[in-house]
């Protein structure tokens, strides 16, 4: 069996990406690691490119496309890699309990039963039709999907699933999801809501995770500790191992830094989305520290690192 292990950065993530990358290791073998471009500077493509990361933006995409719409195509990004399960993390994540091990008995659980792929309920069990109004009530546009949700008869009470983490073993239900979202117009979670739309009518093709184990974020992200501070995947909430944590919320619990750290005669600077939890910051920044100090030569001549 073949596992890749994917996620996806534009220009201004691509601090947070380093930070992700540093993250598996030990848990996911890197030359099954790949990062889709989502547009990136071309420094950063030849720095990702050289460590043998790199998925090229598929010619179907356009140069400014959005990155929730270069996100629906992972099938195209990885047409040329071999894999038996893709396994889709956001940048934004540090594994925790998740590794190569535990994601491939989760794909063989999948091919058993007959499923496409495995992926997450929302921390607050929201519904779609919950989700539609609570984003009305934000101000953001979301006629594309609630046309979606009408002319595909899905249910407005169906519980809503994210596309934060997902491990799929269909390429035609991945391909789909394509498609489909270059059909739909650009809105709030543009793709989120396609996949949505694609796998409700059929809920016996995806496995829902419940994402208080899975993907913690929002308001648990308070919640979870780190017991033994020489484990840097040991994140616990409600006294179970978490697979992964992941800074974004809705209610505070996640920064949008603006980063200034001095690397001997370097200096990094630039975006970093981060936990507001103390303990999970820390272990954040060790991972950025420890990618960046390994690295400092290479980020230095794509400019990452600046002299200061």
């Amino acid at each position: 069996m073949t596992t890749l292990c994917v996620t996806g950065a534009n220009a201004r993530y691509f601090i947070t990406t380093l930070a992700f990358l540093e993250g598996l290791t030990g848990r996911f073998p890197l030359e099954r690691v790949r990062v889709c471009d989502f547009g990136l500077t071309d420094g950063q493509r030849d720095y990702l490119r050289a460590a043998g990361l790199l998925l090229d933006r598929p010619k179907i995409l356009p140069a400014d496309a959005h990155p929730y719409l270069c996100k629906g195509h992972l099938s195209d990004y990885c047409a040329g890699e071999a894999w038996d399960s893709l396994l889709w993390l956001d940048a934004d994540m540090m594994v925790g309990a998740l590794d190569l091990a535990v994601a491939e008995r989760l794909a063989d659980d999948l091919r058993r039963s007959g499923k496409a792929l495995a992926t997450t309920d929302t921390v607050d069990r929201m519904t779609f039709g919950g989700m539609m109004d609570e984003l009305h009530s934000g101000g953001h546009y979301v006629t594309p999907a609630e046309r979606l949700l009408r002319d595909r008869g899905i249910d407005p009470d169906s519980p809503y699933l994210m596309s934060a983490l997902m491990l799929w073993v269909s390429r035609g239900l991945l391909a789909e999801w394509a498609v489909t979202c270059r059909g739909v117009p650009q809105h709030a979670l543009w793709e989120q809501n396609v996949l949505n739309a694609l796998v409700l009518p059929h809920p016996a093709c995806v496995e829902v995770l419940d994402a208080r184990l899975w993907q913690v974020y929002d308001a648990p992200l308070a919640d979870v500790t780190m017991p033994d501070p020489r484990d840097r995947h040991g994140f616990v909430l409600d006294g179970h191992p978490a697979m992964v944590v992941h800074a974004t919320s809705r209610k505070g619990h996640h920064l949008d830094a603006d980063l200034s750290l001095n690397f001997g005669e370097h200096v990094l600077k630039g975006y970093l989305r981060t936990f507001a939890n103390p303990a999970l910051q820390q272990q954040h920044l060790r991972h950025l520290a420890a990618a960046v100090t390994r690295n400092r030569a290479a980020l230095a001549e794509i400019g990452v690192l600046q002299p200061r």
